[in-house]
């Protein structure tokens, strides 16, 4: 009964706060992780005269539904990607996504070598750093654009190309920092080749399956009259892709974010494609994906903006600025574009998503932030500054782009 209640109230809170969220202008998931912030806090408070209340960030059923959200997050971004949406604007928006990730990469992980206290972990907890500033939200700077008729615009085109790119370089950092948190350090030459090479192969072996043989597989499968085989067939896969990543030393979620990609309408067959997407998509934004972000608010302390400001205000900077610099000077040096159209493209890469949230989530659950000297005011709030500036910047990108893109005409 005390699960159901958890989750009941999880689901309720992450519903009003999304559509909070989306009424004002915002990405729902950033009103689902205020959600979260606000049951724990109102759950402290409540607990004495509530004591369901009590312990709801540590409930078992909360968290498993939450990565049961992971997973179906990641394999429903993969179905919406399909690898045509990267190689179709892929030489253009290369430069400015490699950019986008270089450039806050290197500041933030500068900026969190400076500030947190000498340890045998700093270094990982740095690396953690640079990787959550150097992700982009696909959906964020979608949306705006497609408020402004200019999703097919070419500043449209590279922002979302570039960002899907960037979404991939974040998976292949994932597991780095996956690798990393196992050995607790960078690893020397050796082990950085070894370490790249199970990236590659793994990339390289679903990349493989999934370009050569996925057509043949769902084709077979056609011959199969059973309710939901597509489905579980699907699931199967990404399930399976998820366990070799592991195998290998990289986190479970790239497996369903590939098996996702290449779940492709003319394998697949359209109507079962389209049923399929309906379904996860319902599920995934509907049940699992809010009580995911809700989760992670559940972690939140908003006294990071209280005990740390300075700190925080730094990193919200650092992490515009980095996309701003890495992503809007090549669209202006390599793309040609004029200042404003370039300074959009480097706004519009400026907000954080899920793939931020779940590599600190990893980190969180590792023990990351937790290492070292702990008590360190910083690093005691690092965790919830991580987050915050995700919020932050994924709630001022649609406010920002809106005063770049201002004068386009639609």
């Amino acid at each position: 009964m005390e699960s159901g209640i958890h989750l009941l109230i999880m689901l309720v809170a992450a519903w009003v706060f999304g559509h909070g969220a989306e009424a004002i202008k915002l990405p729902a998931s950033v009103g689902q992780v205020l959600a979260g912030v606000a049951v724990a806090t109102s759950g402290d408070a409540l607990s004495p005269f509530i004591p369901l209340l009590d312990g709801i960030a540590a409930s078992p059923s909360v968290m498993g539904v939450g990565e049961a959200g992971i997973f179906f997050l990641l394999l429903y971004a993969g179905i919406e990607m399909q690898p045509s949406e990267i190689t179709d604007n892929g030489k253009e928006a290369i430069a400015v996504a490699v950019g986008g990730v270089a450039i806050p990469l290197a500041s933030g992980f500068a900026l969190a070598w400076y500030v947190l206290p000498e340890s045998d972990v700093r270094f990982v907890q740095a690396f953690v750093v640079g990787v959550a500033l150097s992700i982009s939200a696909i959906a964020v700077a979608a949306k705006v654009f497609m408020d402004f008729d200019l999703l097919h615009h070419p500043i449209g085109r590279v922002v979302i190309s570039a960002a899907v790119i960037d979404d991939i370089i974040g998976l292949v950092l994932l597991g780095m920092v996956a690798s990393m948190i196992a050995t607790g350090s960078f690893p020397n030459i050796t082990d950085m080749g070894y370490m790249i090479g199970k990236v590659v192969l793994f990339f390289g072996l679903t990349w493989l399956l999934g370009h050569r043989l996925s057509t043949h597989f769902w084709r077979m499968l056609h011959r199969v009259h059973m309710p939901g085989m597509r489905l579980m067939a699907l699931l199967a896969i990404a399930l399976m892709y998820g366990l070799f990543a592991e195998a290998l030393g990289l986190h479970f979620i790239l497996g369903p974010f590939m098996a996702g990609l290449y779940f492709e309408p003319k394998s697949v067959g359209h109507k079962a494609y389209k049923s399929i997407d309906h379904t996860i998509n319902l599920l995934t934004k509907g049940v699992l994906g809010p009580i995911f972000f809700a989760s992670i608010g559940l972690m939140v302390d908003p006294s990071a903006m209280i005990e740390v400001p300075g700190f925080l205000a730094v990193l919200i900077i650092v992490a515009i600025a980095g996309k701003l610099i890495g992503c809007g000077v090549p669209a202006y040096l390599v793309n040609g574009h004029n200042l404003r159209d370039a300074a959009a493209i480097g706004v519009g890469m400026s907000g954080r998503g899920a793939i931020e949230l779940f590599i600190v989530s990893i980190a969180y659950q590792a023990g990351v932030f937790n290492l070292g000297n702990g008590h360190h005011p910083i690093l005691a709030n690092l965790y919830s500054a991580l987050i915050l500036t995700a919020i932050i910047t994924t709630a001022l990108t649609p406010v920002l782009l809106r005063l770049a893109l201002r004068y386009h005409k639609k």
